[in-house]
């Protein structure tokens, strides 16, 4: 045995090192003593007390006494332990540590761990590996040090930063000192990373269900398979089960959905379905399907979501294949859909295809020309109108001519149509051929000035788009299809007023526009824009979509401006207007105003008027504004000034606290008639253990433009 004084460690270390290559054989970092008094066995380790440290890569081990035993590569220190390990800190009164294995165990820890982002302290800390950590009667806390708002208690907790997953068995949330949720076994991810277990439950309340708790479990299958089940309670009807199961593989990937009660309050067995399914089988052929079904019209408006009983009219249930080729593209289609009737709106019931076959080819023929040919068959089915077959083809060829201050495009096409219509006294055939011909032109006028020592780009860009379109009467024809398009700067611009295939319309028309632009030349940054945009009718329109009447006589349409920008800052706005001459009347009319300087600080208000398609006229406002101390207030209303009344409005709140965040809200919106649904929303964000309650936050995200998340933590 040898006794070493301080300025002689290098050569114990060196000992050490070649003690523990020639044991061993092998060629581990070496391991370095340093202390104020050390005693050592060059084969077989030391022995340090006063300010001891001992190192060896990324761990370092400080305290008041140790030892260090060769051929076992283990360390025992106390009385004060500091271990310092790839940026974890911790501290306790004994450890017990197997350098190489990283096995061992420490009492009384308090521990910092992944990079600082988890902190806690327990009775005793075991080392289970390479990143893997159990404790014994353990607290366990994101919060930074000195704030101790919530903590997870356990008897035994598991914390595996390879797995991402945490685990506590007998544990309870304490927030605030107040213990706020118990569980036998609780699982929670370290990160955003969802693993195996249950979820934070969802909570609500709203006006149809009353209570309402979601206590899902998720299931990490395997990397590309996942499952979650989701048993869901409602206190006014019953008990809810739902599953979901997703799957990816390298050439296909899939969803299954399922959702089934009982329902008390109705005294019906209620569900929805969904399957969807994506599937590469070649390098040019996929399959895509996509099936849903409800049980009833009113699923959505019970258990459904704002956005879900607004948008949902027909459920599609389709398969598709697709196949694509050098300069072309198909798909086979079989589509029906399931229709969800409003009791205050009735939805028509759309056609099936069964099947439908599309093709599309761009063929390079002739230079600087763009050549389109596409063509459909489709076999149209309807439980109440006429059902048949229909076949058309669309060659069009169109030869842009452009420089940098105009174009010209002329175009021409021919739309050959065949119908086979199933009649009840038997089969009858129609057809159509309809030539196309189009003229778009324009120019494109620039000039620069100065104002405040900013240099500022203007530009003046008028167009001209005539179309010619002869009458061909389509009174006989079905409307499988068609349909009237929303007016506006986009179908101004456009050969066929109509979509879908079935209706043609008629036109010797010429559409004048001009567009000024008015940007910063430096930044790209457009300050204002202008758009006025007329159609004018050289003969009068007589196909319609299902009538052979001519319209009243007209000369010109109505007059469309759009203008807006950033006009000041970060204050956007826009107008829009659809005004007629000949009554003198506005028939759409839209302003809309943002102003956002900064993050989570926008303030939204936009005006709608529409007398053409439906007589509305609506205000909408919304804002998200910083009210201090980490709180933020959100909220959004839509008004008809016609019915007088609230459509839609959402009141709420949200802070963050660094650690945990926390948001409030009310929603009430009419579903349909006169009825309303109340939804109230409480969320507990407890930093990456996930949320208790029901988040609002994809209804702001939907309602308020320019919405930011103020607690991001939970992504």
């Amino acid at each position: 045995m040898i006794a070493l004084p301080p300025l002689r460690l290098s050569a114990l270390t060196l000992a050490l090192l070649a003690a523990h290559l020639h044991a061993e054989e092998a060629t581990e970092s070496p391991v370095q003593v340093e202390a104020d008094e050390v005693k050592g066995h060059t084969q077989q380790g030391a022995e340090a007390r006063g300010n001891v440290i001992i190192t060896r890569d990324t761990t370092e081990v400080r305290a008041d006494w140790a030892t260090y035993d060769v051929p076992t590569d283990h360390v025992t220190a106390g009385d004060h332990v500091e271990m310092r390990r790839d940026g974890d800190l911790l501290t306790g009164r004994e450890l017990d540590y197997y350098l190489e294995q990283r096995r061992g165990s420490l009492t009384d820890p308090d521990y910092k761990i992944a990079q600082g982002l988890a902190r806690g302290d327990a009775v005793k800390l075991l080392f289970e590996g390479p990143d893997q950590y159990r404790l014994e009667r353990a607290r366990f806390t994101t919060c930074p040090v000195n704030n101790d708002d919530w903590y997870i208690h356990a008897r035994d907790l598991s914390l595996d930063y390879m797995t991402n997953t945490g685990i506590a068995r007998n544990g309870w949330v304490e927030f605030y000192g107040v213990p706020i949720l118990y569980s036998p076994w609780m699982n929670f991810p370290l990160s955003g990373n969802r693993q195996t277990g249950f979820l934070a439950p969802t909570i609500s309340l709203d006006s149809r269900n009353g209570f309402d708790l979601t206590t899902p479990f998720y299931w990490n299958i395997a990397p590309n398979y996942d499952a979650t089940f989701y048993p869901r309670y409602l206190a006014k009807r019953g008990m809810m089960a739902g599953g979901e199961f997703r799957y990816l593989q390298p050439s296909y990937a899939g969803m299954i959905r399922g959702d089934y009660l009982n329902d008390s309050e109705t005294e019906d067995s209620r569900y929805s379905l969904l399957f969807q399914h994506r599937h590469q089988i070649t390098d040019r052929l996929s399959l895509a399907v996509n099936a849903q079904k409800v049980s009833d019209n009113d699923y959505f408006n019970d258990f459904g979501n704002q956005a879900e009983i607004a948008a949902i009219d027909n459920l599609p249930r389709e398969a598709t294949f697709n196949y694509s080729g050098d300069g072309w593209y198909s798909y086979l289609r079989w589509q029906r859909f399931q229709t969800i009737q409003n009791a205050d709106n009735s939805v028509e019931v759309p056609y099936a295809r069964l099947p439908q076959l599309y093709f599309g080819a761009t063929p390079q023929w002739i230079p600087g020309a763009r050549i389109g040919v596409n063509a459909e068959y489709a076999d149209f089915r309807h439980p109440t109108k006429t059902e048949g077959e229909r076949a058309w083809v669309y060659p069009t060829v169109a030869y842009p001519i452009q420089n940098a201050y105009s174009f010209v495009t002329p175009k021409i096409g021919l739309h050959a149509t065949q119908y086979r219509l199933h009649e009840t006294d038997g089969e009858e055939s129609e057809s159509r051929v309809v030539p196309l011909f189009s003229l778009d032109s324009g120019l494109v006028f620039e000039r620069e000035d100065e104002f405040r020592s900013l240099t500022y780009t203007q530009t003046l860009e008028p167009r001209a788009y005539y179309v010619y379109v002869p009458y061909r009467d389509q009174s006989m024809l079905p409307n499988f299809d068609s349909g009237q398009t929303d007016f506006s700067l986009a179908q101004i611009f456009t050969e066929n007023q109509f979509s879908g295939n079935d209706r043609i319309n008629d036109a010797n028309q010429l559409t004048l526009a001009v567009t000024s632009r008015f940007y910063e030349t430096d930044s790209g940054l457009e300050r204002l824009y202008a758009t006025l945009a007329q159609r004018f009718y050289f003969s009068d329109q007589r196909v319609t979509l299902d009538a052979p009447g001519r319209p009243a006589s007209q000369n010109e349409s109505d007059m469309l401006v759009s203008l807006g920008g950033q006009l000041w800052r970060n204050l956007t706005a826009s107008y829009s207007l659809q005004y007629n001459w000949q009554d003198a009347r506005t028939g759409r009319a839209e302003v809309g105003l943002s102003w956002q300087p900064g993050e989570a600080r926008v303030l939204n208000l936009r005006y709608v008027m529409n007398r053409v398609t439906d007589d509305t006229e609506q205000i909408d406002a919304s804002f998200q504004w910083p009210l201090g101390r980490g709180w933020y207030g959100v909220g959004r209303v839509n008004y008809s000034l016609k019915d007088n009344l609230a459509l839609d409005s959402l009141f709420g709140a949200e802070y963050n606290a660094g650690c945990w965040g926390l948001r409030l809200a009310v929603q009430r919106y009419l579903t349909s008639g006169d009825r309303y649904n109340t939804t109230y929303f409480a969320m507990l964000q407890l930093g990456a253990l996930g949320g208790l309650g029901s988040n609002p936050l994809g209804t702001l995200r939907n309602i308020i433009p320019g919405y930011t998340d103020p607690y991001p933590q939970e992504q």
